[in-house]
Order: structure tokens, then sequence, then C-alpha cells
């Protein structure tokens, strides 16, 4: 069988004559890597049966052990391990997996059941099933070599880095402990109450925790708190931090029967992070959003689940880009704002919008409460001229009153204009077939962007201004068009501005 890990490191056979296979390594391929060594070993010299006797002849020497050598680590192997169960009729199966420990031993217990000793943490695993194992024992930092099954039920281990042999059972120990992983909050936070779900069956569960600002523990975490021994558990006493970790001391009745744990709960409170506004951004003029709720309502609420099996995740963070704005809808006079927000906390958040002239002292309230991260509003009833929003974000909804943090951010400068350009010095002369037209055109505050001319109520045709680019707030306009026809003639100008403020002009020729 191929298996589709890249190295075999352990075979044995069960009471049925099935082969059991431990297989390690990411498979890459042909240009695959050299296998990581075997647990390493250290050779030391012996030591001469009597040191302090007679003196040596002349030119002996004695043989002096080496200075004790510290243990030796092998290659960490990407991937974990896979034990397979190939039948007598070569039916392979896989029958276990570990994402983390690597399998170098393989045996039975006395039942049938298979074990596997694992590195670098010195574990055995009893395989009850296809999904459910069982870890017997959990050495020092270690690899499990060897495994061989005595008599009385008896299971022994042998290790390597540093070699030791291990009897496990087949008694339970009467007290035991077991520690969680370390659980990341994800930020600052305090620590609530530890309850745990399981049946004391007569014997004693106690737990302690301790915390700390690192993603393992280390000297500048926390102590052991003191033991929680009430039934349903109790608040914990750990100091606030990023991390925590529970421990659970485990005693047997007096009759030999052993406490069950199935879960273990510590709450936590986020310590409140202000939200941040990072970006504002205004809309093109005259759109607008479509018309929405002014202010916060109730929505539908989601929730991410983490991989199946796979551990809780702290709340996500919150975030509002301004990128999920619906369409805009055409709409004269209007103008609006969208902008990004987010919350390391995950809370909801906010807000209100607020505008101020350049030239004003003061902010002007435009709407708050708002849900959306974007608002559109009628700019004709401002005066033209240059201006900056304010928009202030509260994480309100999710903290109690007081407790809420905001944060702001000004845009940059933008223009409101709603006045058109002024058309002066239209003129109309007669030219052979030929009309020449002239005229110019004025904006206060922005760029005349485009001049067009009709005759006798003809399409609009573009006219160039004189100097080639349409990129100032006044332009000369001097064109010469064919005369349609003989007779009267009506004639109109139109300019428009950046803003799509249009004027227009007429004048006749007969």
């Amino acid at each position: 069988y191929q298996t589709a890990k890249r190295e075999v490191t352990a075979v044995a056979i069960d009471g049925e004559g099935a082969i059991w296979a431990a297989a390690v390594g990411t498979r890459q391929g042909a240009g695959a890597p050299a296998a990581p060594p075997a647990p390493a070993t250290v050779a030391v010299s012996p030591t001469p049966a009597n040191p302090a006797g007679p003196a040596a002849p002349q030119g002996a020497r004695m043989a002096v052990p080496p200075p004790a050598a510290a243990p030796i680590t092998p290659a960490s192997i990407p991937g974990g391990s896979e034990v397979y169960r190939i039948t007598r009729e070569g039916f392979p199966k896989r029958a276990w997996t570990n994402a983390q420990d690597v399998v170098y031993a393989l045996g039975f217990d006395r039942a049938g059941r298979p074990l596997a000793g694992t590195g670098n943490k010195g574990k055995v695993y009893r395989l009850d099933s296809d999904l459910v194992s069982t870890e017997l024992i959990n050495t020092p930092p270690s690899q499990v070599t060897a495994i061989l099954a005595g008599r009385g039920g008896r299971i022994w281990a042998a290790t390597g880095n540093v070699g030791k042999v291990y009897r496990i059972g087949p008694e339970l120990a009467k007290s035991g402990s077991a520690e969680s992983e370390v659980f990341d909050a994800g930020l600052y936070s305090k620590w609530g109450r530890l309850t745990w779900r399981g049946q004391a069956n007569g014997g004693r569960v106690t737990f302690a925790t301790r915390s700390g600002n690192l993603d393992r523990p280390q000297t500048d975490w926390s102590a052991w708190s003191a033991e929680i021994t009430e039934l349903h558990g109790a608040p914990t006493a750990s100091p606030a931090s990023r991390f925590v970790q529970w421990r659970a001391d485990l005693t047997a009745a007096a009759d030999g029967r052993s406490p069950v744990l199935n879960a273990v709960d510590v709450a936590y409170l986020p310590h409140n992070v202000a939200p941040v506004v990072s970006e504002i951004e205004t809309t093109p003029p005259n759109y607008r959003f479509p018309p929405a709720s002014p202010t916060l309502t109730s929505t539908a609420q989601t929730l991410s689940l983490p991989a199946l099996g796979g551990a809780p995740r702290p709340r996500s963070r919150s975030v509002s880009p301004a990128a999920i704005a619906p369409a805009l809808q055409a709409a004269h006079g209007f103008v609006g704002a969208r902008w990004a927000a987010s919350d390391e906390n995950g809370d909801t958040l906010t807000y209100a919008i607020y505008i101020r002239g350049e030239n004003e002292t003061s902010w002007k309230l435009l709407a708050e409460k708002l849900a959306a991260a974007y608002y559109s509003w009628d700019s004709t009833a401002f005066p033209d001229g240059d201006y900056r929003v304010r928009v202030v974000a509260s994480d309100m909804p999710d903290n109690p009153a007081g407790q809420a943090l905001t944060a702001e951010s000004v845009s940059e400068p933008f223009t409101i204009d709603n006045t058109p350009p002024v058309i002066t010095g239209l003129s109309v002369t007669p030219a052979g077939n030929n009309l020449a037209m002239k005229w110019n055109a004025r904006d206060a505050l922005s760029v005349v962007e485009k001049a067009e001319y009709s005759i006798n109520g003809s399409e609009w045709a573009l006219a160039p201004p004189v100097s080639g680019v349409s990129d100032s707030r006044e332009e000369e306009y001097s064109i010469t068009v064919e005369r349609p026809a003989p007779g009267e003639l009506t004639i109109a100008v139109r300019v428009t501005d950046e803003f799509d403020n249009r004027s227009v002009a007429k004048t006749v020729l007969k």
C-alpha cells in the first residue's frame, strides 16, 4: 500500500493478522527532501572497573565519561501523522490522524486495541475507534520509540532523548490533572466565571487558572490561581490579559470511580477599544444613495462558525467598509459621503455626520444614529463654497451607558456649487454661407466643462474653447459653422460647469 504520506515510521500486526502502519510527512513528489533522522542516541564510554586502584602501568589511560549531552530533538515533520489498517485481504483504511504529533511506534494492549507512541511530546494514544482516541500518558518532551504489551494488562513504553522506560497501568491513577490549550481572547480582557460540565462520581474536581500577555506560559505569566472547588464553578482570580489557561485536578472516589470532565467554559470581557474611522470619501455631485432609515434599526445577525470540530474563536473584528455602499441614483443638487470604519471588539457601530464651511467655525449636524456607513443630503440648502464633513463613530449599541467610546475623522475639502456659469458677449455674424459665433463663459467656483450650440432647435453640438482645452473657470469661444438655411435663425448656446450646472443664452439672426 502506498500511503499519502512521505515516510512509514512504524509497522505492527494485530491478532487478526491485519497490518497497522504509521506514516508521516507531506509528500512533495520526486524532489522530496530526505527523511528526518530517527530519534538520536548518546554513546557514553564505560567507566573503569576500579578507577581508584593501584597506579596503572606507564602509558595506560583511564576512560573518563564525557560531559552529559543535552537531548537532541529530531527535525519537525510537517503534515502530522496518519495510521492505517490493512486487512489480511489487502484492503487499506485510514484509522487515525493527528496534525501535530509524529508516530514512532505502534503496539497493542491486552484487549488488542492499537497503541501509538509519538513525539516530540512523548504521548501514547490508544485508538479506541476510527473517531475516538485516548491519551494514556504524556511524558516529558521525548519520542516514544517502542511499545510492548506486558503481563497483567501492563503496557511498557520506551522513549528516546532521553532514554527511559515507562510502565502504564493496568490500574488507573488515583489522581491526575489536565491543562487546557492557551486561549487567545484577541484583546486584553477581564476574565470572568469558570464553569464546567461533567460528573464528580463521588470524587473531586478542582480548577485553577493563570493568564498572561504572551502566547505561551512564561515567567511573566501570573501564578496559578487559588483552587476553584465549587461544584458549578466560580469567578476566576487571574489578572486581566490577552491569554488564559485552565488546569483541572481530578481525584477518584474511594471506590475507584473516576470523575468525568466534558467541557470547561471561562467567561471573559474584552477591554473596550474605541472604533476607528479610517477614510471618508465624498460622492460625485447630483447623485444620492437610495433613501434609507436615518436611524439604527434591528437587522438580522449572522454568525460564522469555525471549522467542524475546531476551537471556538474570539468575536471577529467589526468592519463597515465604504465599499458596501449601494449604487448611486441621479438626483440634482444632492451630494453624499461614504466612509470606512472598524471596531477591534466587533461592536456594532452607529454614526453621526456633520458639515462645516471652510470659513465657518461650528459643525452643523446633518444626521445621527446612522446604521449605514454612507449618507446623502440636498446641497442646495447650503451656499456655494468649500466644505468638510466630520464622521463620528460610536460603539454605543454594544456597551453600557457611560462606557461607549467614539472616534471621528474629518474629510478633505469638497465644493458645493449649485450656481450655473454666466454667458456674456454672445454674437453671431454672417460670413458668406457660414456663421461666425462668439461668446464667453465664466463660473465662480468650478471649471467650465463644455459648451454647445443649437440652430433653430437642432440637436446640441459641441463647441471647443479657443484654448482647445476646457480647464478653466473662464473660457472664450469662437467658431464658424455652416449656415443651415437662408432667412431668420434662432441661435442658442449652452455652457455646463463640472457640477452639471447649465446656463443658456439665445439670439436671433435676421
